[in-house]
């Protein structure tokens, strides 16, 4: 008996279907020591070539963000959420694609990975920089 792969292989040659492309390997993914912050990341975004990949957080982000839910303190919250924001916006700018990989429950990779843009760099910090930036939340004490 034929394996699967080859019968399939048989029937594409057969009804005159090319064969299947070489997949396409997946980016390298920049995984800064530290978690990005919002300028590191419009920085990288701005160097960046087509289909290069950048890891912005990992964990959970809703529940990493959050005030109630989250093991981090204040000020690594906010700079979660500033970097989660921007890189909503720079994927709503058309710069890159946002992505989430599962490590495992509840556990993610989160990665932007670079589109090809006509814009030049010092275009592409300029659209980021002036979007408005992550707003503060201060509670009463």
């Amino acid at each position: 008996m034929l394996a699967p792969n080859r019968l399939f292989e048989i029937t594409q040659a057969h009804l005159g279907l090319p064969p299947d492309p070489e997949p396409l390997p997946l980016p390298a993914i920049y995984v800064p020591r530290k978690g990005p912050t919002e300028a590191n990341l419009c920085d990288w975004i701005a160097s960046a070539s087509a289909g290069h990949a950048i890891q912005y957080h990992e964990g959970l982000l809703l529940r990493d963000r959050s005030e109630l839910a989250s093991e981090f303190p204040t000020k690594e919250r906010a700079r979660i959420h500033a970097v989660a924001r921007r890189a909503w916006i720079a994927c709503e700018l058309g710069l890159v694609h946002l992505f989430s990989q599962k490590v495992e429950e509840n556990h993610y990779r989160y990665l932007a990975i670079r589109t090809s843009n006509v814009l030049k760099p010092p275009e592409i910090g300029a659209r980021l920089r002036t979007a408005p930036p992550a707003p503060t939340h201060r509670h009463p004490t």
